[in-house]
């Protein structure tokens, strides 16, 4: 019996080591797996790839380094670790995390463009399993996937402000893996120059902050920012020295009076990562930070003037909005009305951080005012909730994309969007008549293959022939940007025989985009009932 056991053991690797899933890195050999796409199409899957050396010990809130050798064949036919998740506890948590998946249609003679993809999620939540980014869909389109985990709150983006722990650990954790990928991608049949950036939401930040970053130049030659960008709101910590403290505090309450980073990042390093990940929930708004000035800094300028003044790698850009980003609001119409009650009373809450700032009380309950008007007229928020929807989807999403792609499209080719199909693969119910109809995230239901919670979109027979169209058009689109830098390089009845424009390319002071919705229909101006009257 054991012989036999032996045998087929010995046959298994045998057949393993014979087919086409080994690859030679400069750190070791690493085993892979063959699987198949939605149309049954063959690919090659490669996940738990170390880039980086385990972020422990005295690694902890420190930049990325390089991963040691290995001997003999390292597995990599399946990822079971992710980064401490602040949101959530998923049982695949650790502070050793940082790995990288490629998935590929051709290993041997093939130099395919690349999609490289950064996940959202506040930058306190997100992972690179396969459940939740599934390649299935997209590897049909003749691209080269690759998706990564990086770090996220306190481990990835705690600063002192100083430089004992000077922040922006999972931008450089990405852009480690963007490096990784320009050196070694050539190895799984992909084309290290014809990389492109892919983030949606905080991962679409990530993807404008490695832009702003002068150290990017040659390593993408495009990207694609889905509802996010690095002068968003959101996309900034603000004080994040009293943040690191008050971290520190929740653990020791000295901390409250004790103003020494060496003293916290000692006891910091002697805490358990499962403490941390403990009291995660407690402290929130974790973010991007702009350094001093040391030799591993990621950002020591205010990215508003970066963009203004095109100081960054000038690559072409695909990004936009989903109609209504801020309709998730919606869904808690009690916590809702609690807003606009909030609103209605305290209207210098209405006024952006950034201004509120710089005014005098008295101004800012005149902007505040100001604003209101341009949601409400001359109504309340409680007479009119659906306002305050648009009001939240606008100040933390769609004027800071907006003002992005403007400034952009000054120094570079920007094709803009919006994302207006409203349909059951989207998978939100949630609806308030003056509002619109496409929440936050619903996009990527329409190009990732995704099984989470309860969700499962394998099966596109469950969908109704117009969802499985738009689900089509956007593969495309978004595809034929990788490979052509262009997402409509020639008509096609797919897409409806439209030319996506750029930006600019209308006559002086447009702002073209593609509306994309049970058709696809190039508009002027997005929000310009809104927009505008903010500027």
């Amino acid at each position: 019996m054991l012989a036999k056991i032996f045998l087929l053991l010995v046959f298994k690797l045998s057949y393993i080591l014979c087919s086409n899933v080994l690859v030679e890195l400069p750190n070791g050999i690493i085993l892979g797996r063959e699987d198949k796409s939605y149309t049954d199409k063959p690919y090659f899957i490669f996940q738990k790839i170390p880039y980086a050396a385990p972020p422990v010990g005295n690694l902890r809130f420190k930049a990325p380094k390089l991963p040691k050798d290995w001997e003999g064949v390292l597995n990599c036919t399946y990822l079971d670790k992710i980064c401490y998740q602040d949101t959530t506890n998923l049982p695949e948590e650790s502070e050793d995390c940082l790995y990288i998946n490629v998935y590929t249609p051709e290993l041997k003679n093939a130099s395919i463009p690349v999609l490289l993809y950064i996940y959202g999620g506040g930058f306190v939540e997100g992972h690179a399993m396969q459940y939740r980014r599934g390649p299935e869909y997209l590897i049909d389109h003749d691209v080269v996937i690759v998706t990564f985990n990086y770090r996220l709150g306190a481990l990835g983006f705690l600063s002192t402000g100083d430089a004992i722990i000077p922040g922006n650990n999972g931008l450089k954790d990405q852009q480690l893996a963007i490096k990784w990928v320009h050196d070694n991608i050539h190895l799984f049949g992909g084309d290290p120059k014809r990389v492109t950036l892919v983030g949606e939401s905080a991962g679409g930040a990530s993807v404008s902050h490695h832009i702003l970053n002068a150290k990017s130049e040659g390593l993408f030659r495009g990207a694609i920012m889905e509802s996010g960008t690095a002068i968003n709101p959101w996309s900034l910590q603000r004080n994040p020295r009293q943040k690191a403290f008050a971290y520190g505090a929740l653990f020791n309450s000295s901390f409250n009076e004790i103003d020494d980073s060496e003293a916290l990042l000692d006891f910091l390093l002697n805490l358990p990562a499962a403490d941390l990940d403990k009291v995660s929930p407690l402290q929130s708004g974790w973010a991007p930070v702009i350094e001093v000035e040391h030799e591993d800094a990621f950002i020591t300028k205010k990215m508003y003037g970066l963009v203004q003044s095109g100081n960054f790698v000038k690559v072409p850009i695909l990004m936009g909005i989903n109609s209504e980003e801020s309709l998730y609001e919606a869904g808690d119409l009690d916590s809702l009305k609690s807003e606009c009650e909030m609103y209605d009373s305290n209207v210098d809450r209405l006024v952006p951080e950034d201004v509120s700032v710089v005014l005098n009380n008295e101004t800012i309950v005149k902007f505040g005012q100001a604003i209101k008007q341009i949601y409400c007229d001359h109504e309340n928020f409680i007479d009119n909730m659906s306002a305050a929807v648009r009001f939240s989807s606008d100040n933390s999403f769609t004027r800071a994309i907006i003002k992005c792609a403007e400034m952009k499209s000054q120094f570079t080719d920007v094709y803009y969007y919006q994302f207006s199909y409203d349909g059951i693969m989207g998978n939100v119910t949630i609806s308030i008549e003056g509002a619109e109809h496409v929440a936050h995230a619903e996009e990527l239901r329409y190009v990732w293959r995704t099984t989470r919670d309860g969700y499962d979109n394998s099966d596109l027979s469950k969908f109704p022939p117009e969802d499985v169209l738009t689900q089509h058009r956007m593969l495309t689109l978004w595809t034929n940007f990788v490979k052509n830098l262009n997402p409509t390089p020639d008509t096609s009845d797919l897409l409806q025989n439209v030319t996506w424009p750029t930006v600019t390319s209308g006559g002086v002071g447009d702002f073209l985009y593609l509306d994309i919705g049970e058709n696809l229909e190039v508009r002027n101006h997005p929000k310009a009932d809104t927009y505008h009257r903010w500027i």
